[in-house]
């Protein structure tokens, strides 16, 4: 995603990494300069907004079973 679209990410917001439906988590917090992000794999990170290039809003890819 963009800069724009990371900074209008909001606490609860679910985003996914390359667009991979079983890769996702949860927006927990978010700053003017970063975002902090609980993955779903028990991973938390801050990624600053000009870094969310391989994050995305919605998934791209199916998840499997």
């Amino acid at each position: 995603m963009t800069v724009s679209e990371s900074k209008g990410l909001k606490k609860g917001s679910r985003v996914y990494w390359r667009g991979d439906a079983n890769d996702s988590g949860r927006i927990t917090e978010t700053s003017w300069d970063a975002v902090t992000i609980a993955w779903d794999n028990g991973q938390v990170a801050t990624v600053h907004h000009g870094d969310m290039r391989e994050i995305q809003r919605m998934p791209t890819k199916r998840a499997t079973v």
